[in-house]
């Protein structure tokens, strides 16, 4: 075998080679990731807190008919979905509910679920 066979024998081998290990790398970088579902379960003690609170302070706007904001807290999922804009709006602007800020308390209760995960089982 001579030097110019050679040369071709071994790049078409290099390139074989390549897309062999760039399709492998491929699969394994588009392979989904499972979603986590984390309005699934039964409720924990830290969410059932911030639902109590919610149906007491939240849900005469933000309800099913009215959902002021384009937002329904009367859905566990949307409460879940939506923890880090309830925190800002409620915990840390201190903007709802707009008849006052809400008592130190209720701001721990939130900020305590969202801090143990934010889920529906916590």
């Amino acid at each position: 075998m001579n030097k110019q066979t050679f040369g071709y024998a071994l790049l078409i081998l290099s390139f074989v080679m390549l897309n062999i290990v760039s399709c492998s790398k491929k699969d394994e970088i588009t392979q989904p990731v499972p979603p986590v579902n984390n309005c699934a379960g039964t409720p924990g003690p830290l969410f059932s807190a911030v639902r109590t609170l919610m149906n007491q302070k939240c849900i005469g706007c933000h309800n099913a008919s009215s959902a002021s904001g384009g937002q329904n807290w009367t859905v566990d999922c949307n409460v879940v979905s939506n923890k880090a804009r309830i925190k800002a709006r409620a915990v840390d602007e201190g903007t709802m509910p707009p008849t006052g800020t809400l008592p130190q308390a209720d701001k721990n209760t939130i900020s305590t679920w969202i801090n143990a995960g934010g889920r529906i089982t916590d």
